[in-house]
């Protein structure tokens, strides 16, 4: 059964999720360029899936750090699982898995701060992370609210602590203008400072935008009535809670973000898919849920890129 499969995280859940991650890949890739795809969108599809393979990987790879507040397995299907729901755009820029897996890693960090005696390392830490994304946009300084969480919910109102939470905001800016002649500013898509909203309108919406807001729905849901017990769990939860919500925010304004309107909330939505699934009763409707959602998914998307 496909919930036996991923009880627990291990090799036997990272191949079947790495393969099924293939298999989702190929079949976007397919659908996208169906009309002209050639042996050559294979190279594209591999490296899109050792992106996406290496990426669910170092997610898994910091939760499993956390004494209380690992993921389950059924999070390695889930991601895969939610990437087929995403409504897919002209393909994925460096700057956007960048900025991913640096929120991924503040997470992480985030909780340090709140559970380790090192909180004004781990407080500097983080704020040098959303320094760096909001580097390559501007909009992205909303992000700067998990530092303050740290400093508000910790009391680190003394000089020490004020510092490594200010000192980044000042240093990371002052270190990348000061290089502009041997590092460009668009050379990995960065220095994106002008706000360029582009509201979501409902003229503008795609089949595969109302699909995704059915998933972004269930993940909502989950942040408010399925809230888990313990400190770290919570905190983690948090995290994403905030993340969820902000990107939706930027989604919704459409700030700066290209075409990927909705894929700042990727992971989090991927992350409360997951623990919307462990929280069913039943082995037997977690499974008919999957298999079920993925089987739409496989027949809409051949539907909608007209293959059908």
């Amino acid at each position: 059964m496909i919930v036996e499969t991923f009880n627990k995280v291990g090799l036997k859940a990272y191949m079947y999720s790495f393969t099924f991650s293939l298999a989702v890949i190929f079949l976007i890739n397919y659908c996208k360029h169906h009309k002209d795809w050639n042996i050559n969108n294979i190279f594209e599809i591999l490296i899109l899936w050792i992106i996406f393979a290496f990426f669910t990987f170092f997610v898994s790879f910091l939760q499993s750090k956390k004494s209380s507040s690992k993921l389950s397995g059924i999070h390695l299907l889930t991601f895969p699982l939610i990437f087929l729901f995403f409504p897919n755009g002209p393909g994925l820029a460096f700057s956007k898995i960048v900025i991913g897996l640096i929120l991924v890693y503040s997470e992480h960090i985030f909780v340090k701060a709140l559970f380790s005696k090192s909180k004004n390392k781990y407080l500097f830490d983080l704020s040098i992370f959303i320094s760096i994304i909001v580097l390559f946009n501007i909009a992205l300084l909303i992000f700067y609210v998990f530092p303050i969480i740290v400093v508000f919910k910790q009391k680190l109102y003394d000089i020490k602590s004020l510092i490594a939470f200010l000192f980044p905001i000042l240093l990371i800016p002052f270190i990348f203008y000061s290089l502009p002649s041997i590092v460009p500013y668009d050379l990995f898509g960065l220095a994106n400072n002008t706000f360029n909203i582009q509201p979501w309108g409902y003229s503008d919406l795609t089949n595969g935008d109302w699909i995704w807001f059915v998933i972004l729905s269930v993940s909502i849901y989950v942040t408010i009535f399925i809230r888990p017990k313990g400190n770290e769990k919570s905190s983690a939860f948090l995290f994403m809670t905030i993340w969820l919500y902000l990107s939706f925010f930027i989604g919704f304004l459409g700030l700066n973000l290209d075409q990927e309107r909705w894929l700042l909330g990727f992971v989090p939505a991927a992350f409360f898919f997951g623990v919307f699934i462990e929280n069913m009763k039943s082995d037997h409707l977690k499974n008919s849920v999957i298999f079920l959602a993925a089987i739409f998914m496989v027949i809409f998307k051949l539907f909608d890129f007209e293959i059908l």
